[in-house]
């Protein structure tokens, strides 16, 4: 745990006197921001796709913000970057993940287990820190088939997430009205 605070304090130290970006000054890099919804869909998949848990096993800082998915200069900027709680994405990603910690010492002090788990600790954070809902990244054709197909180098064809509803039009109040006189078939499987 010692060793833990004492990397995210040296960590700190390196960002503190950093200009702070916005959200906005993000998304106005398609590329990072292409590679910042790659690197949070893959917390998130990493057990199904093996090109995610590839590119996650690389990774070396603390914080999960390195390469491959973002160079130092960025990841200096991500770091630094303000968001709607008043805080650094640095700040809450130690603060959250201190805590997390500090729950796992009370719970899992027999299993010796106190990894941080990807899927469950740092996705929601960035996450939430980035406006991104998980659902949405994983049901996204284009998204996925940019993923499948160039991985982190997809930015520059990506236009963004689609903005109306991939599952089909929404659900209209109301009772539904049912046809009885309708010959109930089965499909074959």
């Amino acid at each position: 745990m010692e060793n833990i605070t004492a990397q995210m304090e040296a960590t700190t130290l390196q960002t503190e006197d950093s200009p702070k970006s916005t959200i906005s000054d993000l998304k106005s890099n398609n590329s990072l921001w292409w590679r910042i919804h790659v690197f949070t869909y893959d917390l998130r998949h990493y057990r199904e796709r093996p090109d995610s848990l590839e590119r996650l096993e690389t990774i070396v800082d603390i914080s999960y913000l390195s390469t491959p998915y973002f160079n130092e200069s960025e990841v200096t900027q991500l770091k630094s970057t303000l968001l709607s709680t008043g805080k650094t994405l640095e700040e809450t990603i130690e603060q959250t993940l201190h805590e997390r910690l500090n729950r796992r010492l009370k719970k899992r002090q027999e299993s010796n287990d106190y990894r941080v788990c990807a899927a469950h600790d740092l996705a929601p954070i960035f996450e939430k820190a980035f406006g991104l809902d998980h659902k949405q990244l994983a049901r996204d054709v284009e998204f996925l088939k940019l993923v499948d197909g160039n991985g982190l180098g997809g930015g520059e064809a990506w236009t963004g997430l689609a903005t109306k509803s991939i599952c089909g039009p929404k659900a209209q109040p109301g009772k539904k009205k049912r046809n009885n006189n309708r010959k109930k078939t089965r499909q074959p499987n």
